[in-house]
């Protein structure tokens, strides 16, 4: 293989969760430039990857949308003479992208709603966690990775860590704790006034509390801020990608919903506690990479949905509702003293 493209143009959990496999790409065939295919928001991400020739930026919501984008893209790509190319993303268009683009070898999954346009399927196995998942891509071409990659890594630029840490409020030597209460699904969001009491109780420990968030979580943010007995520092919306990493590489502890932020941490080994509530770990989607510990309440309802929902279908929302704030400081504990679960 002498060129090699992957393609992830889901959410940012799914571009972390591939980073995988094509590190088991580089592996398989060293002299083989791999590039990947991801959405705009997310290639400052990986940028630094020492396993990537180069990263493709895909905006399918944007420039790239509709057929006439999906086309240009295409020849784009085919331009680029690739051998093969690896498509995680189980979606028609990405699919039907690899055929436009006539890579000669393609490989998915089985139940990809795209499986028509590959030459090479591998089935889905539910069972596995979603980087083994990812991984077994790689079976349909003969090629079985090594056991050293399969937790995700994100490569953080650090000449002046201390400066931007200080710049943010963040003093050098400062242990930190991070609370990231955001999520796009209703569903997955833990309560203000739990994250808010873990932070506090933190507070007490002789930790500096953290309130993390994208642009849309400021408001979620807010509520986590006006309820801590002592005012954590608020960093929602002022983070890029880059930054989030480089200030969860430096953390004591993340404590989060099931989030993107969540497989960042993993990535970046910081010692995590996730809060899980419509979905479950058993999807395939828990954290993986650093110690790391799941709070969550067995229910007959859960998961309601692979993703999430923007409410809870039997309107009780006992799986988040149900989990206590003494849960997740005592797990935070067992963390921050190295006893974590991984």
């Amino acid at each position: 293989m002498k060129r090699a493209l992957v393609v992830q143009t889901a959410y940012l959990g799914d571009v972390i969760l591939s980073q995988p496999l094509w590190a088991a790409v580089k592996r398989a065939w060293p002299a083989c430039e791999v590039d990947v295919l991801v959405q705009p928001q997310w290639a400052p991400l990986i940028e630094r990857d020492p396993d990537l020739h180069e990263v493709l930026r895909f905006d399918k919501h944007g420039a790239a949308r509709g057929l006439r984008g999906l086309r240009r893209m295409a020849n784009r790509l085919r331009a680029r003479q690739y051998d093969l190319a690896l498509c995680p993303h189980p979606s028609f268009r990405s699919a039907l992208l690899l055929r436009l683009a006539g890579i000669p070898l393609r490989v998915g999954f089985d139940d990809s709603a795209g499986a028509v346009f590959f030459t090479n399927v591998t089935p889905r196995d539910r069972a596995q966690h979603e980087v083994d998942r990812v991984l077994s891509l790689l079976a349909a071409v003969g090629v079985r990775p090594p056991d050293a990659i399969r937790a995700p890594r994100l490569f953080v630029d650090q000449p002046n860590a201390d400066e931007t840490l200080a710049k943010w409020g963040i003093e050098p030597g400062a242990r930190f704790v991070c609370a990231h209460p955001g999520s796009v699904w209703a569903t997955k969001r833990w309560t203000p006034e739990g994250f808010a009491a873990v932070l506090s109780d933190l507070a007490d420990d002789g930790y500096q509390p953290v309130v993390l968030g994208g642009a849309d979580d400021v408001a979620e943010a807010n509520q986590v801020q006006d309820r801590c007995r002592t005012l954590p520092l608020n960093l929602a919306g002022r983070l890029s990608l880059a930054e989030l990493a480089l200030l969860l590489s430096r953390a004591a502890l993340l404590v989060t919903n099931d989030s993107g932020p969540m497989h960042v941490a993993g990535a970046v080994g910081a010692p995590l506690v996730a809060v899980f509530g419509s979905t479950t770990p058993a999807l395939g989607y828990g954290p993986v990479g650093s110690p790391s510990r799941v709070v969550e309440h067995p229910l007959p309802c859960r998961p309601c949905g692979p993703h999430g929902r923007r409410r809870c279908p039997l309107d009780h929302f006992d799986c988040m509702k149900k989990i206590k704030a003494e849960e997740v400081v005592a797990a935070c504990r067992e963390a921050l003293t190295g006893d974590a679960a991984t």
